[in-house]
């Protein structure tokens, strides 16, 4: 079977319930530090909250909706301009009257977390249109597409047209939504057609398929609203015929499509681009022990220039409270010793000094006692400092047993979930840095836990299995390792960490045979299939692999 045709599962939930009161509290707790910091860094913190707290109350039909869509337009006019409005006392005693429910649904904005996806972005977007009428609609998709509809309003808003910005959640199969408009709405949207106005539907994607800018897009023009009046404001410009709802391609082109993203906002020091796999030929000798990378999806990275005195790394960590939580992990890492210290810096970016050394391979010093004692007890150090009290093993199973089946060794799988912890998730050997001292280092520590990716939160079993799979373990290296992994911290993962490495396997064959689709007709793709077919031969190791340990 084709990688084409295979339904793999790599992508996990974003969606988190979370207390409505303790979302309130921190946009309000962020809106009074802007009383005393007004700096973009805190505009965008305190609108990204903003922007969540609307889309909850929107998906539940809050009364409260409206106070919250004000505050959100209001704080996308503030980034906008550098300045809070005349009225920003008034509104936030608003919001501080909000009821909201128990509680409330929010997904993470993957741009905002991920992929660099600056705010600003949509406004300047909207404001650079060659021609812009004097009425203008914003429909925005949510869930991201709330805050991002809100700074294109803002933009349009900036050029004197006059602007009505909704949201609406398209329904139904991801490769085939539906969205519907409430009866307000759709008055709304007739009223304006009827004065000429431009008809923006703005989201982060268009993502695999498309389908929910396509739909509200169709669902405008079955409104009354004009074909050539409807504008596409996405992230990109997709390759339409790799669109994965039906008639994709045929759809898309009857819209106008206006990307949004340019280059990256970044610290002023973040010059040299490495980033989507470029750093590879700096840290590497021979481009035949490259690690393979879906490169598309990396974190952007930058160096500093090369006549800088203290040469640093800049990495993408997110934006607002999505890069803090990144950040407070890499800092414990570093201050335990396991990694590079990091600094926060502007647009969602962290940098790490340079440090002189090289990425370690699984063949390195042939795995000395003291790599799998270093290895051990970083697994012993997040079991400890990254516990949880709560995760459910549900979604990583069915993970599991989907892409076994799919791969063609579906044999049954167990996942006991013991020790939960916000994993590492990336254990592999050039993650690890060997200085040219002999001091080995951790890198990339805080970002890839609790990402779009699975595992999520899980058994710390999930980096041990990691560290066997990607380090190349034999039966005595596997049993030196998971020794030294209990000295040091107490736990026996004897009887669950074969299941875990034939998962970790598996979901990693799955990634890598989706990375390399995505990836066709470029160098990567040889590397990605000869990866996910290592991956899969490990994916048939017995259950009780651990019991020979």
């Amino acid at each position: 079977m084709s990688a084409r045709g295979l339904n793999l599962l790599v992508f996990r939930e974003g969606r988190r319930d979370l207390s409505g009161l303790g979302l309130k509290l921190a946009l309000m707790k962020q809106l009074e530090r802007l009383s005393r910091d007004s700096t973009s860094d805190a505009l965008i913190e305190a609108l990204l909250r903003a922007g969540e707290l609307e889309c909850g109350l929107g998906d539940v039909c809050s009364p409260f909706f409206s106070s919250a869509e004000e505050l959100t337009s209001v704080l996308a006019g503030a980034l906008l301009l550098g300045r809070l409005p005349g009225n920003f006392i008034e509104i936030k005693n608003i919001v501080a009257g909000i009821s909201v429910p128990e509680r409330i649904s929010v997904s993470t904005p993957e741009g905002f977390a991920y992929y660099a996806l600056h705010p600003l972005a949509y406004a300047e977007a909207a404001r650079k249109m060659s021609v812009l009428p004097a009425h203008v609609v914003v429909v925005g998709i949510r869930s991201i597409g709330t805050t991002l509809s809100a700074m294109a309003a803002a933009g349009a808003a900036s050029r004197g047209a006059q602007v009505k910005r909704i949201t609406v959640r398209p329904t139904g199969h991801p490769y085939n939504r539906h969205t519907d408009f409430s009866p307000d709405q759709l008055a709304c949207i007739q009223r304006s057609a009827s004065l000429d106005a431009a008809f923006l539907v703005v989201d982060e994607g268009p993502g695999l398929s498309g389908s929910s800018l396509l739909s509200a897009a169709e669902a405008l023009e079955a409104a009354g609203v004009p074909r050539e009046k409807i504008i596409l404001l996405c992230g990109h410009e997709p390759k339409i015929e790799a669109l994965c709802s039906d008639n994709a391609a045929e759809r898309w082109s009857r819209y106008r499509c206006l990307p949004a993203a340019g280059e990256a906002r970044k610290p002023a020091a973040a010059c040299d681009f490495v980033g989507a796999g470029q750093w590879r030929s700096r840290m590497f000798d021979r481009e035949s022990v490259w690690p393979a990378i879906w490169t598309s999806l990396e974190r952007l990275k930058y160096l500093s220039p090369d006549d800088a005195a203290n040469p640093r790394l800049y990495k993408f960590a997110g934006l607002g409270h999505y890069g803090e939580s990144v950040m407070a992990r890499e800092l414990r890492v570093a201050e335990a010793g396991f990694g590079p210290m990091p600094a926060r810096e502007s647009d969602g970016f962290a940098s790490y000094p340079w440090i002189e050394g090289r990425p370690m391979q699984a063949g390195d010093l042939n795995l000395s006692r003291d790599t799998i004692v270093r290895l051990a007890e970083y697994c012993a150090f997040r079991a400890r400092e990254f516990a949880i009290d709560q995760a459910d093993p549900g979604p990583l199973r069915a993970m599991a047993q989907h892409n076994l089946g799919q791969l063609g060794a579906g044999a049954p799988i167990e996942l006991s979930f013991e020790r939960l912890v916000i994993a590492d998730g990336r254990m592999q050997p050039h993650e690890w840095l060997r200085t040219s001292s002999g001091h080995m280092l951790k890198t990339d520590s805080g970002g890839h836990g609790d990402d779009h990716f699975f595992p999520g939160p899980v058994d710390i079993a999930w980096d041990l299995a990691g560290a066997i799979v990607e380090w190349r373990m034999d039966v005595t290296h596997r049993a030196e390792f998971l020794n030294a992994y209990r000295a040091a911290s107490g736990d026996d993962p004897s009887r669950r960490i074969g299941d875990f490495i034939r998962a970790y396997a598996v979901f990693r064959s799955a990634y890598c045979t989706m990375a390399a689709n995505a990836m066709k007709g470029t160098p990567e793709q040889a590397r990605l299939e000869h990866a996910a077919q290592e991956y899969q031969e490990q994916t048939s190791a017995p259950p009780a692999l651990a019991a020979a340990i």
